[in-house]
């Protein structure tokens, strides 16, 4: 690398780099450069070189490329084609001065080369010199006078500079030699808005809207003009007329839906928005930016909701094959709390498209919260059938076989899912935490034991964990001083749990610390009574309350 930089400064020095950003060139070679007169041997070495360094160039080799070129260069210092290679390979390489050194001294060599021209304007106009590059194009204009786009290129850097009345020019003499053309009016429209010339922008929008009378999103583009710019009545008419000719455009419908929502006249917004949604010309997407947009904003507000409500609906009546309509509507019914319903949608949505990982995910987390754990363990499985690294889907399956005691069916999901676990500590926490309660249930005690320990390195005030493993270990009497450590701690971070200190006391009850024992008994049973007279019955409740004993 080094020596491909002490390379190409040398040959910086040869071209005579100048602080000077703008240069003269011709439009021929040089006058007063010199033919370089090459023996034959010359002429062939420079051609195997530089047909070399072409190649080492398309492998991506560009470091021997240049110093292939640099030896061409050598041989040759008055042939252009090299430093036209070595401006490429720069400019690829985001060395913009060494990229402009060549590409200057590649014009200077050949000015009737558009190539070498284009690539010297390329990277003025990178290195910030747009007033240069700008005449460089003009200069190609006049090597290719019916090259629309370099026309175009000029105006797009005039107005980027803030020429703008000069881009409007170059435009102009663009659309003489085409006619009217949409790209070249909806560039000047977008220059006379720059101007804050309105009237302008209009002009040249009515001049598409005369040449073509039937292509009404043109009519569009005008009405969209003035409701930008705080003319709503100008824009209402336009929408009006668009109406008249299509009665059921559905961007003008939304236009509309816009207009009224400005002049809070929200009955006819909401109609015509209803209008817009029942057209199947309108695609999903933008109806669905739409309800997204609902979505944000109508959390507090019912009349937003209401109108959230019946869109959806329109939606999955136009659209009833198409996985987003549900998708969006259960999102609405989940932040509604209406599980089943937003269920439903879900498990509709799946029909139609079974790849999308939210919607699974949040079909587990309703069926988890509705308790629901036949359908659980059947699409938790097919979850992970379709998303075998998701390790979400293992612990929701294994989760729900814990719950029916298949215990080695558990910790043969959660073994698996917990290696797919990246990033995400309070899951990995969760899959180590359920492998104790499994391993516990199978009677595999030190495997049961090691989870929850891992658990515990992970989140030490996992309050879940301390309590159940300290309760299976005083329910084995084994590390029974570890026991009363965990559930202390359980109740220091939960306290006036009754479960919590019904725990803590039967721990201090197998070792014979009968004092203490009562006493955390007593506070349990005193919140088990509070309990009682909230919640109502329980036969369990009333004989602890009844009894004021712990069974063994």
């Amino acid at each position: 690398m080094q020596k491909i930089i002490i390379v190409s400064l040398i040959l910086m020095l040869l071209l005579g780099c100048s602080s000077e950003k703008q240069i003269a060139v011709t439009d021929k070679k040089s006058k007063d450069s010199k033919a370089t007169i090459l023996s034959e041997k010359q002429k062939l070495e420079f051609d195997y070189l530089f047909h070399e360094a072409n190649k080492e160039r398309i492998l991506g080799n560009f470091q021997m490329a240049v110093g292939l070129f640099a030896r061409c260069i050598k041989i040759n210092p008055n042939e252009a084609a090299p430093y036209y290679e070595m401006a490429n390979i720069y400019d690829m390489t985001q060395d913009a001065n060494l990229s402009l050194a060549f590409a200057k001294k590649a014009v200077e060599l050949d000015g009737s080369n558009k190539w070498y021209r284009l690539l010297y304007a390329h990277t003025l106009q990178r290195s910030g010199d747009t007033e240069n590059a700008i005449k460089q194009y003009e200069k190609l204009v006049e090597l290719e006078p019916n090259n629309i786009d370099l026309y175009f290129d000029i105006a797009q850097m005039q107005s980027y500079i803030g020429k703008h009345k000069e881009a409007l020019n170059s435009l102009s003499k663009v659309e003489k030699v085409v006619g009217i053309d949409e790209q070249i009016i909806l560039q000047k429209e977008k220059i006379y808005i720059k101007l804050n010339d309105i009237d302008g922008a209009a002009n040249e929008v009515r001049k598409l809207i005369n040449a073509y009378p039937d292509k009404v999103q043109y009519q569009g583009i005008l009405a969209d003009l003035y409701l930008a710019n705080d003319l709503p009545e100008k824009a209402f008419a336009i929408y009006q007329e668009i109406l008249v000719n299509d009665p059921q455009n559905p961007y003008a419908h939304l236009s509309l839906y816009d207009y009224y929502k400005s002049k809070k006249e929200d009955e006819k917004a909401i109609e015509e928005a209803k209008l817009a949604f029942q057209s199947p010309d309108l695609d999903i997407d933008t109806k669905m930016q739409i309800l997204l947009y609902y979505y944000s904003i109508s959390d507090k507000n019912a009349t937003l909701k209401k109108e959230a409500f019946e869109l959806n609906k329109i939606l999955i009546k136009v659209h009833p094959e198409e996985a987003k309509s549900y998708t969006i509507y259960a999102d609405f019914l989940l932040r509604e709390n209406k599980l089943e319903g937003a269920k439903e949608n879900y498990l509709k949505a799946i029909e139609f498209d079974n790849s999308r990982f939210p919607i699974w995910n949040q079909l587990m987390f309703i069926e988890s919260e509705l308790n629901q754990q036949d359908d659980l363990l059947r699409d938790s499985k097919k979850a992970i059938e379709l998303f075998p690294n998701q390790p979400i889907f293992y612990f929701f399956y294994g989760l729900t076989n814990l719950q029916k005691k298949n215990f080695q069916e558990a910790i043969d999901y959660f073994e698996i899912g917990k290696d797919f676990v990246l990033d995400n500590p309070q899951l990995l926490a969760q899959f180590y935490a359920s492998l104790g309660d499994a391993y516990n249930g199978s009677k595999s005690y030190e495997k049961s034991d090691a989870a929850y320990e891992k658990a515990l390195k992970i989140e030490p005030k996992n309050v879940y964990v301390l309590n159940n493993y300290s309760y299976y270990l005083s329910l084995r009497k084994e590390k029974l001083e570890r026991a009363e450590q965990l559930s202390a701690l359980c109740n220091e971070l939960e306290p006036n749990q009754p479960n919590y200190q019904d725990t803590y006391a039967w721990i201090l009850y197998t070792q014979g610390k009968f004092v203490q024992a009562k006493d955390w008994l007593e506070k349990a049973v005193e919140l088990w009574e509070k309990a009682k007279n909230l919640k109502g019955e329980s036969p369990y409740l009333d004989k602890k309350i009844a009894d004021k004993k712990l069974y063994e």
